[in-house]
């Protein structure tokens, strides 16, 4: 086709050339058959792992170079051994130590009898052992009602040590530990000064007062 002298052939503005528009339309149809073919992605499991319980920094140390020693189970209380301390206003048993099952080891454990008693008479006895370092309480012997021999604990945490709460209605460990028996993490002192103290009924704070 000829043109006018003095005009160029013109391009189309949309003009494509047809190797260009044949390889668009083979992309295309490429992507579109991918699209219809392929499945959806499994979603990734995601593996929750278990809080880890929070281990605290007086367990750590208790753990540390702790040898308990063998426990000497005690002659059954007395009543005119029992030293009472008071726990809670709002609790109905009444408590007291037996002064000469009172003992601290080598290990620093202090053992002790509690005697409970109900309103009605019925008593717990319990010989037990208190760890000021960790502020642990273990369980090593009962006495059943109307007997004088000892049981030992036979539990499945018989060799365990439990952490004591402190603010729990008639928790008798934690006032003994706090009121009598523990300064900071170290015992308040020896046996003999801890059964004076609770005879005074003066908690070691009070004690180091007086001069004990």
């Amino acid at each position: 086709m000829s043109f006018p002298a003095g005009q160029r052939r013109r391009r189309l503005p949309f003009a494509v050339q047809p190797a260009v528009t044949a390889g668009l339309a083979a992309i295309a149809l490429l992507t579109g058959l991918s699209g219809c073919s392929s499945t959806p992605a499994e979603p990734q499991r995601v593996e929750i792992q278990p809080e880890e319980e929070p281990v605290y920094l007086l367990d750590r140390l208790a753990k540390k170079g702790f040898q308990e020693q063998a426990t000497r189970l005690p002659a059954p209380p007395r009543d005119s051994d029992l030293l009472p301390f008071d726990v809670s206003s709002t609790g109905r048993l009444s408590f007291a130590v037996d002064a000469r099952s009172l003992s601290i080891g080598e290990d620093d454990v202090i053992r002790y009898t509690v005697v409970a008693t109900s309103p009605s008479g019925a008593r717990n006895v319990t010989h037990e052992g208190l760890r000021c370092d960790s502020f642990q309480r273990k369980l090593f012997a009962t006495m059943p009602p109307g007997r004088d021999t000892w049981v030992p604990n036979q539990s499945q945490s018989q060799d365990q040590w439990r952490r004591m709460g402190s603010g729990v209605s008639n928790d008798y460990a934690a006032t003994l530990a706090v009121d009598y028996f523990c300064d900071g993490r170290s015992p308040s002192g020896k046996a003999e000064d801890i059964v004076r103290a609770m005879k005074r009924q003066t908690p070691v704070t009070d004690a180091r007062h007086l001069g004990r």
